[in-house]
């Protein structure tokens, strides 16, 4: 909204310049009276004994056509800026809401993955329980198995806590009263936009600023350009109120004003534009260079990521035989209970591994997204 308004103050902006190519009429009136008697008052030569005054006057200022463009161009300038302005916050701030959703996302994920394990932790206690009261497993096994739930326990507990914390963020980046928990699904997010950084508003913002410099410098010139007007007024002037209707007139006249020497003014207001290019020159060389670099990054980081998540779901599939395995052979009395346990704790590991892998591909596209705006 506020950039919105900007626009259209520009806008207002333009119409006050077109207005004031328009002749200016005002409405004067003076009444001065300068009493003198003896030795005292003003010389009546000058004052004439007082000044009444009720004229109507036009004024208008010519050969001023560079000025009123230098003008439309500069608020054409605060325009695209107001402009590019919005685009970069509307790009932001989808790139925030975004980044704090899978931020969400990942509490989620963890919480759900973890609770499923609490209640398959759950029942193998029960399982455990009865193949000790049974002879059939050490106590020190159901312990063992014990201690690992009361951890699962106090983690899905920290997780849940996470999760209401991220959501409310995430509910007031959003602009919600909503406190509620919802299921959540990974984004399938899609890589939008080209490298193209001349289509970049973050690239286009130095552009901007080039041109103001620019319409600045030109200011500088029309600043020391002759400057002409017209003027025009008619109605009652006379020095003597009692016959003012005798002395009904008009006037009219030009007025110039060309500019000599101003201690060279001119030349250090240029100097000073002419190091405020060259360093935002600099800064968009340097823009431009981390710009690429930093889409080069993500792109690789990306490929690289694709790859580790086919790895990923690979070993988890092993994993998760051996975990079986492992159970029937816990149930039958072959292995113990931490090398069971030890087996549930490496296939968490690796499905942490494979959720934070598919959750990081979705934020270098959000980040690459943002980059690319267009």
């Amino acid at each position: 909204m506020d950039y919105y308004n900007q626009v259209n103050s520009a806008l207002v902006d333009s119409l006050l310049i077109r207005a004031s190519k328009m002749p200016q009429v005002e409405a004067k009136s003076q009444l001065l009276y300068s009493p003198a008697y003896r030795n005292f008052g003003y010389d009546e030569v000058v004052t004439d004994g007082g000044n009444y005054q009720t004229v109507v006057g036009v004024s208008q200022n010519i050969l001023n056509r560079r000025e009123l463009s230098n003008k439309f161009q500069a608020i054409n300038i605060q325009r695209q800026t107001a402009t590019n302005y919005s685009r970069i916050s509307v790009a932001e701030l989808k790139k925030i809401i975004t980044g704090q959703y899978l931020a969400s996302y990942t509490d989620y994920s963890d919480l759900a993955f973890n609770k499923s394990f609490l209640d398959l932790i759950y029942k193998e206690n029960e399982i455990t329980r009865q193949f000790v009261m049974s002879g059939l497993c050490k106590q020190t096994d159901y312990l063992s198995l014990q201690v690992e739930t009361q951890s699962l326990e106090i983690l899905v507990n920290q997780l849940k806590n996470q999760f209401e914390k991220d959501m409310r963020l995430l509910n007031q980046l959003c602009g919600l009263c909503d406190t509620g928990l919802y299921e959540l699904n990974l984004p399938a997010l899609e890589i939008k936009g080209t490298d193209q950084i001349s289509k970049s508003p973050l690239f286009f913002q130095y552009l901007i600023d080039s041109l103001r410099i620019v319409n600045q410098k030109a200011a500088i010139d029309v600043k020391y350009r002759l400057k002409m007007n017209w003027f025009a007024d008619a109605g009652f002037l006379t020095a003597t109120p009692w016959n003012f209707y005798r002395h009904f007139g008009y006037s009219a006249g030009v007025s110039l004003s060309i500019p000599v020497y101003d201690g060279n003014q001119k030349e250090k207001e240029k100097q000073k534009l002419e190091l405020a290019e060259k360093t935002r020159g600099s800064y968009q060389d340097h823009f431009m260079k981390q710009y690429y670099q930093q889409v080069k990054q993500l792109y690789d980081e990306l490929e690289s990521l694709r790859t580790l998540t086919v790895l990923l779901e690979n070993q988890l599939i092993t994993s998760e035989q051996l975990v079986n395995a492992f159970k029937g052979q816990l149930e039958s009395g072959i292995i113990q209970m931490t090398e069971y346990i030890n087996a549930i704790k490496n296939y968490r590991y690796i499905n942490k591994n494979l959720s934070d892998n598919r959750i990081r591909i979705q934020q270098v596209i959000n980040e690459l997204n943002y980059l690319l705006t267009q």
